[in-house]
């Protein structure tokens, strides 16, 4: 007897995403090898979105019964610095992957139409988690401060030149302003390589920002343009 009623789970990542993810996972570098397998529908079975993180992120949902062959407890990290052309705004966007035990957790995505052939790898870098631990190390010298324009609650550390860093704004296309553990504040930009001091003091800075004594948009202009 056929089953014309039988209820089918609606999924809601789009065929495109899957292209997307395949194409870049093909022009990583060998050592992201294992990434190629994991992009099919008989594992990656769908994605959502995910609302404890920005605007982008989609976590995966994955075939638990496959899970076991792709697990690797020594890959922690995310891939940030994937750049891929979006030809409606003429300019790259990033593309960013959450990697927990070797497996692709959640992916960022921004909005765009993008040419799978122009894909830039050259600024990859793997990020890692930032502990609870030193999140808070971090955030303490914000010192109770809050801001609209600044990202100071969903930042992540980066390493650069053997230096830790934690990003309190994302300026798009892999760049950032961030602070050291000393509280300075950095901009930090790919292409040209750029890290240069912007003030001395965050907290200082996160005011300037909330009175509009500092222009964020006006900065990453002066940089990009």
């Amino acid at each position: 007897m056929l089953n014309f009623f039988k209820k089918r789970r609606i999924k809601h990542i789009q065929d495109w995403e899957y292209d997307l993810l395949r194409s870049i996972a093909v022009k990583l570098p060998k050592k992201y090898s294992f990434l190629s397998a994991q992009i099919d529908p008989e594992f990656l079975l769908d994605s959502v979105l995910n609302e404890l993180l920005n605007e982008g992120w989609k976590r995966t949902i994955l075939n638990q019964n496959l899970y076991n062959n792709y697990k690797n407890t020594s890959i922690n990290y995310q891939m940030k610095g994937i750049l891929v052309y979006d030809v409606l705004e003429s300019k790259n966007k990033e593309v960013q992957l959450d990697l927990y035990e070797g497996i692709l957790i959640g992916y960022r995505v921004p909005t765009g139409k993008f040419d799978l052939e122009r894909i830039d790898l050259a600024n990859l870098k793997e990020v890692g988690f930032v502990t609870p631990t030193e999140e808070l190390k971090y955030r303490e010298l914000f010192n109770g401060k809050n801001s609209d324009y600044l990202d100071l609650n969903d930042g992540f550390e980066i390493q650069l030149d053997n230096k830790n860093y934690y990003t309190i704004k994302d300026l798009g296309d892999g760049n950032y302003i961030s602070i050291d553990s000393s509280g300075k504040v950095y901009g930090m930009f790919h292409d040209p390589y750029l890290v240069e001091l912007i003030h001395g003091d965050v907290q200082e800075f996160i005011d300037q920002v909330n009175a509009g004594k500092f222009s964020i948009d006006d900065y990453r202009d002066s940089k990009l343009n």
